[in-house]
Order: C-alpha cells, then sequence, then structure tokens
C-alpha cells in the first residue's frame, strides 16, 4: 500500500487515536490511519503545503492549508474526491508558517512577510492584521483554556497574543537562536530551537501565568524541529522532540519542580530532513520526515527502560511491519 506523500512531510496534526492530517512538499494534504497505513483522503493544494489544521464543528470536518505562496486554503472532507477547494484566502505576500483554528467562524494565520492575521471563514475576509517587523513566523500553537496564541520567529523570540484582539500580550527575551517551534502544555509552554554540534538545540520551558523562562534542556545536536506532550501513564507526561541529528528524545515533565527530565532517545530509522512528530494517548508517537517516509511507535516504560516498538514504518514504495528495540535511560 503506497504512502500519502511523495516528497518531505511538512506538517502533521492529529485527528483522533490512529488518524493523522498531514500537509507535505508535495503539495499534497493527507488523512492517514497510522495504524494500518490505509490513506483515507488526500486533497491536491496545487502548492507546497507548510501548516495545517483541522476543524470539527456541527460533524463538519474540514481542514486548511497553509501554502508556500501565501495562500491558505480551506477543504472539505467529503466522500466523492473534489479538486477545488471550499474557500480561498489571499493576503499573505509569503509563505504561510504558523496556522490555528480558534472558532467555529475564525483561525489565525502567520507568515514569513512578518504579519499574523485574523480571517472570518464565512466571508473569506481578513478581519485584523498585525505586522511586528522582523516577525518571521516559524510556528503558532492555541491554548483554548487561556485563549491564547504562542508563536514562535525567525527573530529568535517567542510571543503570546490574545487572538480576539491581536494584541500582543507578552514577548520572551530574545534568545540565541531562531525558535523553530512551540507548545502549551497547560500553564506551561515549550520552545525549541535550531543550532549545531550542540550550539543551540535547546528546548526552553516558559511559565505564561507569571511570564517567565524556567529552563532550558540540551541533547540534540542538531536543528530542533518539532515538539509534542506524549500520555506514558497516569502520572507520567513526557515532552518528545525530533531533531536533524536525526533522533527523537523524551524528557519527563515534572510538576513540582516544572522542568524537564531527559528519559530516552534514540536514533530515528530514515533521513530526517524536517523531521515532524504528533502523539495519541497511551504512548503512541507519529514520526515524519523526508521523502514522504513515517514511522508510528508505541512508548512504554519497562524495568526502568523506555521500550519503543515500531507499529508501522510507511515509506513511498511500500509499508513494513517492523519489530521493537529499547531505549536506554
Amino acid at each position: 500500500m503506497p504512502a500519502g506523500h511523495t516528497d518531505t512531510i511538512n506538517t502533521m496534526t492529529v485527528i483522533r487515536s490512529g488518524m493523522v492530517l498531514s500537509g507535505g512538499k508535495d503539495g499534497m494534504a493527507v488523512l492517514t490511519n497510522t495504524d494500518s497505513g490505509e490513506i483515507y483522503q488526500g486533497w491536491n493544494n496545487e502548492t507546497e503545503v507548510n501548516k495545517i489544521c483541522y476543524r470539527n464543528y456541527v460533524a463538519r470536518h474540514s481542514l486548511i492549508a497553509g501554502g508556500r505562496d501565501g495562500s491558505l486554503k480551506h477543504w472539505m472532507f467529503s466522500m466523492e474526491h473534489s479538486k477545488t477547494p471550499n474557500a480561498v484566502f489571499i493576503g499573505h505576500k509569503f509563505g504561510v508558517t504558523g496556522l490555528v483554528n480558534i472558532s467555529e467562524t475564525h483561525f489565525v494565520s502567520g507568515s514569513r512577510d512578518c504579519s499574523v492575521r485574523l480571517w472570518d471563514l464565512q466571508t473569506t475576509q481578513c478581519v485584523r492584521n498585525q505586522t511586528v517587523n522582523r516577525n518571521l513566523v516559524t510556528h503558532m500553537a492555541y491554548n483554548c483554556a487561556k485563549n491564547l496564541i504562542a508563536q514562535t520567529s525567525e527573530d529568535k523570540s517567542v510571543k503570546i497574543w490574545d487572538p480576539r484582539s491581536l494584541t500582543l500580550v507578552t514577548e520572551f527575551p530574545r534568545k540565541r537562536h531562531i525558535q523553530m517551534f512551540c507548545e502549551f502544555d497547560g500553564d506551561r509552554l515549550f520552545s525549541c530551537s535550531n543550532g549545531f554540534n550542540n550550539d543551540g538545540c535547546e528546548i526552553t520551558s516558559y511559565d505564561i501565568r507569571n511570564p517567565r523562562l524556567i529552563k532550558e534542556v540540551r541533547g540534540h545536536e542538531g536543528n530542533v524541529t518539532c515538539l509534542a506532550i506524549l500520555q506514558l501513564e497516569q502520572n507520567k507526561r513526557t515532552l518528545v522532540s525530533v531533531s536533524s541529528d536525526k533522533q527523537i528524545r523524551g524528557a519527563l515533565i515534572m510538576k513540582v519542580f516544572k522542568v524537564l527530565k531527559p528519559i530516552w532517545n534514540q536514533d530515528v530509522p530514515f533521513e530526517a530532513d524536517n523531521l515532524q512528530v504528533c502523539t495519541y494517548p497511551d504512548g503512541h508517537i507519529i514520526v515524519s520526515g523526508g521523502k514522504g517516509r513515517l514511522i508510528h511507535y508505541q512508548a512504554k516504560f519497562a524495568a526502568q527502560r523506555v521500550l519503543l516498538d515500531v507499529q508501522l514504518t510507511q515509506t513511498p514504495a511500500t509499508i513494513r511491519q517492523s519489530t521493537s528495540f529499547h531505549s536506554a535511560q
């Protein structure tokens, strides 16, 4: 059974356990069952998909794809293949590199044109637009409980926005390296940076209640490209990171001390350009990379070690079931 992408997977988001929506350099958005490898549906965006977000309101499933050409396209899930998007949003001058859904009628995007925009889905119009000098957006994350958007940038800063007014709530002090990705975990925020040979390549945790930097963690030796929160057991929450050093790492999120405790790392057995990661409950990890490749792991604690079972490996040519391996503590 063939893979859904023929080139680098740039972005992934979870629909539910076992189902991932991805966008790639090949211009495709793809819905994949990561248990079986079956491709449920694909959409040809006709331009490289940098970011993607999933929408589900009144049982109407849809996605928005942010393109390298600056366009945003709204596609509906359907039993019948559609070559035409439901709506197209034009306004960004350069590639869309941040995208979050905030309500039934609105979403927010960020771009390499240094702007952050609030869009009305029904009118396809830009409701608000804020442009910040040198704010080349790299990623956006939404905290629905706090109604806040976090954003990383090539200006080496991490910013927090109020999505209702698009006002800048907090801008943390700039770091030494470009911030690549961010992820909320309740009152905490994590970001990761680029770097080389242990210069940079760090993961940073922030407190968003009393805005401040909490901790920096290092270990990767290349650009840390993506993060995801993983629930291993009831009391074990883990931050999973992937990097251009071809490694996937896990660190326990310690509630008492609000720090990260590294617990395992493992080489990813395929080309690692622009790696992405997302997670399901009960220890399931999906990692993607170059040439449309994708791996489904399940992580479990065993004898004070972490066991990573490879559930499925997907490539454009073939999908093969594999065995498990152990990751040292």
